[in-house]
């Protein structure tokens, strides 16, 4: 605690506060213009009763100020709602994304496996590509085959064909003349 030495009125006081010194003598020079301003506007007054409608004159200041900020907190309720039902929403996006930018890192790692996979799957088919080309393909000898022998058919009657009866009809066009 420190001492503060402040004039009220014109008369002295020590006061004893945690409070920058700057701070301690505003307030008393507040309080004696204050004092001095209603000793001026009501000259019948002594210092006493001066002060005594000043400390009043605060205390209604005071008892006004908490009951704007009671309103303004009231009103201020809903937003609060809002602001903490917006938080919990950014934190779980924040979480999502996390999760998604885990699953994207899965991705990568994924496509980086099939990309090693599939060069080492075209290394393995162009060497097998170049065994290929180093064996020369040997000249294609034919290989005759020898048909086996016809049976013999059986001596005896030859069957004839018989036509039983069919003749070829005439195939009509949907463009020829009827004289025809």
């Amino acid at each position: 605690m420190n001492k503060h030495t402040v004039f009220v009125a014109g008369k002295r006081f020590i006061l004893l506060s945690d409070d920058k010194e700057e701070y301690v003598k505003k307030l008393a020079e507040d309080v004696s213009n204050t004092i001095l301003k209603i000793g001026e506007e009501n000259p019948t007054l002594d210092r006493r009763s001066a002060a005594l409608l000043c400390a009043l004159d605060y205390a209604d200041d005071l008892e006004k100020e908490k009951t704007r900020n009671k309103s303004l907190s009231n009103s201020a309720q809903p937003f609060i709602a809002q602001a903490d039902k917006q938080s919990k929403q950014i934190r779980e996006l924040k979480e999502l994304i996390e999760k998604k930018d885990k699953e994207i890192a899965e991705l990568k790692n994924q496509k980086e496996e099939v990309k090693k996979e599939s060069a080492d799957e075209l290394k393995t088919l162009d060497a097998a590509e170049d065994v290929k080309e180093e064996v020369k393909p040997e000249e294609k000898t034919e290989v005759k085959t020898e048909e086996p022998p016809k049976a013999e058919k059986p001596m005896g009657r030859k069957k004839k064909k018989k036509n039983k009866g069919y003749k070829p009809m005439r195939q009509y066009s949907l463009f020829e003349d009827e004289k025809n």
